[in-house]
This record gives structure tokens, sequence and C-alpha cells, in this order.
């Protein structure tokens, strides 16, 4: 097995500020620790009690870093059909304010544009549910909504909640055919049993 050289920091905050110092103040950003699924789950019921129960995180730093080399990045949200194809929600750069308007007006046999190429099946088999209501089946749902978010994105990370608050709120949440992902972006003490974390600059808490 190949030994990965990327170094996760730097993919992800270059990616998102391109070394803006400032705006990673503003935001409360920190260099990123290497956690366990109890951090992660602790950090993440400070937002709302219910949500680690829909928490899933990568198995391994493989996947993240082949997740994170397109551009998905915590921060962001995707949504799927019941196809598990994923919605195009906006024609260019990714905004929050247009996320969170969609989630809030989703309707039940609602038309929307998909993007074929990206299915909701290449994420989940990178996935571990750790949370104990996840479900990782689009076909049972109108819409399935996934929220990347990570501890050291700090304030980073409140769009996408918001853009979940208004997914459990829509119409089609009212009757179970909302379906709401939330997927830790952090790396994890476990990786490394099974030689694949990704070497940082980062110390264990």
């Amino acid at each position: 097995m190949k030994r990965m050289m990327f170094v996760l920091p730097a993919l992800i905050l270059a990616g998102l500020f391109a070394c803006k110092p400032a705006m990673m103040r503003k935001y409360a950003i920190k260099d990123p620790q290497i956690e366990t699924v109890e951090s992660v789950r602790h950090d993440l019921d400070l937002y709302s009690p219910a949500y680690p129960s829909y928490l899933c995180v990568f198995r391994d730093s493989a996947g993240l870093v082949d997740w994170c080399k397109n551009k998905n990045l915590p921060g962001r949200s995707q949504f799927y059909n019941s196809a598990g194809y994923r919605i195009i929600t906006q024609d260019s750069t990714f905004c929050s304010g247009v996320e969170t308007d969609f989630a809030g007006n989703l309707k039940i046999n609602q038309s929307c544009r998909i993007d074929s190429s990206t299915t909701f099946g290449r994420l989940k088999k990178d996935l571990m549910p750790v949370g104990e209501k996840v479900d990782l089946d689009p076909s049972k749902y109108a819409f399935t909504c996934v929220i990347f978010w990570a501890k050291f994105m700090g304030k980073f990370n409140e769009s996408s909640f918001c853009i979940a608050a208004s997914a459990l709120k829509s119409q089609p949440a009212q009757s179970g055919k909302v379906n709401v992902l939330f997927v830790d972006m952090d790396i994890l003490d476990f990786w490394n049993a099974s030689g694949k974390l990704i070497r940082t600059e980062t110390k264990t808490r």
C-alpha cells in the first residue's frame, strides 16, 4: 500500500480561503486536530441534540482525500433524489443562501435538474454510520440532504446547519420524506489502525 503524502489542513484550508488569516480568525477556524468519534459527536450535539443520531464519518483517510479533491469541503451541502443522483441547486459557485432557500422549499414530486455523474453511492462506499438513525438508502426518501462539517471549521459550519434546519422544516420532512446526514470531515484517530492515516502536522489532543 502506497503511503499518502497529502496534508489535509493545507488541502482544505487552501481550498476555502487561499491563505486568508483574517477570514480564518473571523470564522474561528483552527488547526485540525486528530479527533475521536466521541469528540466529533460531542461538538455536533452542541448545535442540536438531535443531530448526532444522523452522524457519519469517513471510513479512512483515502476516502476523505478522494472526496476533497473535487472541492467537496466542510461547510458545504449536497442534495440527492430518491434515485441517488445529485440535485443541482445552483448554476455556479456555492452559496449557502441558495441552498437554504432550496432546502426550505422542497416539495414531493418536485422536478429538479440532476447531475447523473455524481451519485450518492459513490459517497456511501466511503462512509461509516455512527449515529443510530443513519439511513444510507436514498430510495426511501424524496430527498437526502448531506451536510459536510468539521470541528476545526468553527463558525463556518453554521451556514450548513441552517440548510439542515430548513430541510427538516420543509413540506416533505413532515411526511418523513427528507433524510438528513451529517458527515464529519475531521481527521479521526482510528484511521491509523489500518495504516491509512494522513500525514499531518497536528498532534493528538
